[in-house]
């Protein structure tokens, strides 16, 4: 009999704290997608956007936070109005100063619980936030520490420019780091070189300054900094860099660069520096061929393939076709940049 008792007073705690989660839980709902942006299309959202609260209002954090809370409850508007409104003022933060909006309003849309869920758009199976106002609230948070550091930044390059290849090595926040490297579009030509040549000293040790060297070296235009940046510049941001480095260069620059990088190059920072800059040399004679030629290569044979794949022009394809021909590595490396261009332009008519 006590045994009976102490189970029914188990599952009667059991029922109290489901009850609970219940009434704290905000209440879920899925939606197709066109189902509901038609029903954010039933009211004005800039209006309720601005009834939220005036940028003049933003101090009073209780108060705005209270008057979203009324906003979500709305039982007269459909959810994805009201989420639509939500996400709608938080990115219109971003354009405030940090200063002038009060922290507990962010802290309090970086934790929402979305309501509204739309089947993701590559995984149908998978159901997401239509809004999704916590990466919208992330994201305001992320732009203000950028602004923040680019000042911080601008005021250390007048100083000690040195010091800021030290503090880009300490941070490992990319808001932060990129508005060190936001500082530098905007600095004098002389500390530029500063900071570059610091960046130059210690690149064999760390690696992590590669995003920074590469800033330099777009301002400086300076060919032995591109250079190192290719041979010596290592980590996930080489990609980047080397899309950065190729801004503002006409084609024949970059031609040079690429072939420097195919020819001396490790094969890692190779393949990369062709994913990214064939696709503007794509009608480069010179270049095809280089390429072409590279497709028996045990280490740049695979890059070269999947760069001639994309959106080949006539001559390239010609040229593919011919090499394709035969049983050498070179031949099945054609074949296959033929197959992936095939499969992408299927792909590309069935959309």
């Amino acid at each position: 009999m006590k045994t009976h008792l102490l189970v029914a007073a188990g599952l009667l705690a059991c029922s109290f704290v489901s009850a609970a989660s219940t009434v704290d839980s905000p209440r879920v709902s899925s939606w197709d997608r066109a189902s509901a942006m038609a029903a954010v299309r039933t009211v004005d959202v800039n209006a309720a956007v601005n009834a939220i609260g005036t940028p003049s209002e933003l101090l009073d954090g209780q108060n705005i936070i209270g008057n979203i809370k009324a906003l979500e409850n709305r039982s007269d508007w459909p959810m994805p109005a009201r989420e639509a409104t939500i996400y709608q003022f938080t990115r219109s933060l971003a354009a405030l100063p940090r200063d002038s909006v009060d922290a507990d309003i962010v802290s309090w849309l970086s934790a929402y619980q979305a309501r509204v869920l739309v089947a993701h758009e590559d995984h149908a199976e998978s159901a997401v936030p239509l809004f999704n106002i916590r990466g919208a609230a992330t994201g305001v948070k992320n732009g203000w520490l950028r602004e923040d550091s680019a000042s911080e930044a601008l005021a250390l390059l007048n100083v000690n420019p040195q010091a800021l290849v030290g503090k880009f090595l300490q941070s490992n926040n990319h808001s932060q780091q990129s508005g060190y490297l936001d500082a530098l579009q905007h600095a004098g030509i002389t500390d530029v070189k500063v900071v570059q040549n610091t960046a130059l000293e210690q690149l064999d040790s760390s690696p992590e300054l590669t995003p920074l060297l590469a800033t330099t070296a777009v301002i400086t235009d300076d060919p032995y900094a591109a250079r190192r940046l290719l041979i010596d510049g290592r980590g996930a941001g080489l990609a980047s860099a080397f899309e950065t480095l190729a801004e503002g260069k006409d084609s024949s620059e970059t031609a040079a660069m690429l072939k420097l990088a195919i020819m001396q190059a490790p094969a890692e920072n190779a393949a990369l520096a062709i994913a990214a800059w064939w696709p503007a040399l794509r009608h480069d004679t010179a270049t095809r061929q280089l390429l072409l030629n590279k497709l028996g290569d045990d280490a740049l044979g695979a890059p070269a393939a999947l760069a001639l794949a994309q959106s080949p022009d006539i001559q390239t394809i010609r040229e593919l076709q011919l090499l394709a021909e035969g049983d050498t590595r070179a031949a099945r490396r054609a074949q296959l940049a033929l197959s992936i261009n095939r499969d992408l332009l299927v792909a590309e008519v069935q959309k």
